[in-house]
């Protein structure tokens, strides 16, 4: 009875031991791991788990005064970066205030239409966002 519990549990943790993961960036750049496809024709990769989990490495600090300074990443606070990030935010001001009819990622891979007290949160939300990161 005890190997036949044992083999069940065995059975049963295998598939989570190694299930695929799907990795993608959106167009935002942002990078998403699933455990399905992305909908649509987005490429992706395959990954292979292994069914642990391991804590990341610390940062050493040889490596950080080794790193490349030349370019800055998409998440970095330059002006470069600032000035997209307003100019992004004003279209989403105008899209909100004119628009009769505005759609927003759902955070499920589908898209979601947006009601008055949504919209009016979101205007709030992103004129907060100008004033933070735009001075205005």
């Amino acid at each position: 009875m005890r190997r036949c519990l044992v083999l069940a549990l065995l059975v049963t943790a295998c598939p989570l031991a190694f299930a695929q993961a799907y990795k993608w960036k959106d167009a935002q750049g942002v990078t998403h791991y699933a455990d399905a496809p992305p909908p649509g024709n987005v490429r992706y990769e395959k990954i292979k788990t292994t069914g642990t989990v391991e804590a990341p490495a610390p940062a050493s600090t040889a490596a950080a005064a080794k790193a490349p300074s030349n370019g800055a990443s998409a998440n970095t606070d330059t002006p470069e970066n600032r000035k997209k990030l307003c100019e992004q935010l004003r279209k989403n001001l105008t899209i909100l205030n004119n628009e009769k009819v505005v759609t927003m990622d759902d955070g499920k891979g589908g898209m979601k239409q947006v009601d008055d007290a949504e919209r009016q949160s979101q205007i709030k939300t992103t004129q907060a966002q100008m004033t933070l990161y735009c001075g205005s």
